[in-house]
């Protein structure tokens, strides 16, 4: 299929960025010279070699053709394109090229640069903001005139007409500045408890730490509640980001349209002395000494999620590998945990549900609540773990994890850089892989889903914020960029919260 922008014609498949220097296979597929030169070298190991791409088998190391033709294209088209797509708000009326614009006219619908700006209207009713996205839910849907005041009875944002007459006539209503600093001041107010407890836990990590000094013995079963306690901690760590982003803002709507603020639980906070938080540690390490491995584990997941305090963790039901939409790619081992990138086709039945490319699901969904599960995986290979819709195509390029709405996902890429991608849109990461074992959390009630490197200390990759409007099942997909039975990826635990 013809690609519809002339750029993808000139994008590596590998580092998803316009050729640099790019060579040639003898199967005809383009790279960067780079890109493909790591991808064999990788393969040298094994002695196999492979075209990323159509899959051919090279019996020795191909030799690159450089694409001369290709060559002089690339270097005439990337003057004119930026090395990376900036994100921003751009002036309207500049048409001819992106000017960072300095305010909106929520009147106008419309955003401007500094030059604009100077000849804009300074009428009354050309009310100007910050540079945003956002201008047409400013205005009110029925008269089509911004909105000014908050109804407390209807708990709505309304424009004058609806004031004085719709169906908010005679409410009792406010000006959104003083409704926008009333919610900041419970904000401020949830934001002092957050770093209450975010003190509380690192003294209890701290507190951890010492006993898994004084015995060794019980070091890794200490270092797992370490660890459940770093992620509660990254998690009060980013609600309190997001709480000061607020605070901050000078916007009103910024601040009341915010939905995060309004269905997450910022203002269930548990109150718990230090003492007694020490005292519950020190139980829980002594259970440690005391308990068989099964007994263990069900000490070290109680309690971690203080909103589930007094609940014991339940113990989810196995997540598996649902091979009826496996790829005939894939090799699924018998455990229904590991899934290998295979180079024998399996011949498994084409249906609906099973996918063309590398991929696979699991076999149960999540509708609500909290789940997280771990996944061990190989040392190489370039793969993506995350959550879809049932709903997500099961060919072509948009059937690829997160490549579209339907599924979220962390990659990561053959040079040991992850990538977070959704609805096609890439983040890369600034961290680099340093280890093979992952947490993924689901808090599907929320709309949060995060990624968590489970090296020492635990590192938090990305948290997605969505709003979830269908089952979500655990996805995985392995071997994009090459094929062979080094490229592996594992199940090891999975857990719910009630």
């Amino acid at each position: 299929m013809a690609s519809a922008h002339p750029r993808d014609e000139l994008t590596c498949s590998i580092c998803l960025e316009i050729y640099t220097h790019p060579v040639n296979l003898t199967c005809g597929h383009t790279y960067c010279q780079h890109c493909i030169d790591c991808v064999l070298d990788t393969q040298e190991e094994s002695g196999v070699y492979s075209c990323p791409e159509c899959r051919v088998m090279f019996h020795e190391r191909p030799a690159l053709q450089r694409n001369i033709a290709l060559c002089n294209i690339v270097e005439h088209f990337r003057p004119a394109q930026p090395e990376k797509e900036v994100v921003g708000i751009y002036c309207t009326y500049c048409i001819h090229t992106a000017v960072p614009a300095v305010r909106s006219c929520l009147m106008c619908e419309a955003s401007l640069c500094a030059d604009h700006l100077r000849v804009h209207s300074k009428s009354a009713e050309h009310v100007l903001s910050e540079p945003t996205t956002a201008l047409v839910i400013r205005k009110c849907i029925v008269h089509k005139k911004l909105l000014e005041y908050y109804c407390t009875e209807d708990t709505a944002l309304i424009c004058v007409s609806c004031r004085l007459d719709g169906k908010h006539k005679g409410h009792q209503v406010e000006l959104l500045n003083e409704t926008s600093e009333k919610k900041k001041e419970t904000l401020r107010n949830v934001l002092d408890k957050l770093i209450s407890k975010r003190e509380e836990i690192e003294y209890r990590v701290q507190s951890l730490n010492d006993h898994r000094r004084e015995g060794q013995e019980n070091a890794l079963s200490v270092s797992d509640l370490i660890q459940e306690l770093e992620i509660k901690k990254d998690e009060l760590s980013r609600k309190m980001r997001h709480i000061e982003k607020l605070c901050n803002a000078t916007d009103p709507l910024t601040v009341l349209l915010d939905q995060e603020s309004d269905r997450n639980d910022f203002g269930d906070i548990e109150e718990e002395s230090n003492k007694d938080r020490e005292s519950h540690d020190k139980q829980q390490v002594h259970d440690v000494r005391d308990c068989e491995k099964g007994m263990i584990l069900q000490t070290l997941h109680t309690g971690f999620s203080d909103k589930m305090r007094g609940s014991d963790l339940q113990e989810d039901i196995n997540i598996l590998l649902d091979i009826n939409t496996a790829a005939n790619n894939l090799l699924v081992a018998s455990d229904m945990k590991t899934v290998h990138c295979s180079a024998a086709y399996q011949n498994r039945p084409e249906t609906d549900e099973r996918f063309q490319y590398n991929q696979v699901l699991s076999t149960r969904s999540f509708s609500s609540q909290q789940h997280c599960w771990e996944v061990e995986t190989s040392a190489s290979g370039d793969w993506r773990l995350g959550v879809a819709y049932p709903s997500i195509d099961r060919t072509g390029s948009q059937s690829y994890i997160g490549d579209n709405q339907k599924s979220w996902c962390l990659r990561r890429l053959y040079n040991n850089q992850y990538s977070v991608i959704h609805d096609s849109k890439v983040t890369m990461s600034p961290h680099r892989f340093s280890c093979n074992r992952f947490r993924i959390y689901l808090d599907y009630d929320a709309g949060n889903l995060s990624f968590y490197e489970l090296c020492d200390p635990i590192r938090h990759l990305h948290t997605f914020t969505a709003i979830f409007t269908e089952p979500l099942f655990a996805s995985f997909g392995i071997g994009y960029l090459m094929c062979g039975e080094n490229c592996w990826l594992r199940i090891t635990g999975q857990n719910t919260f009630p």
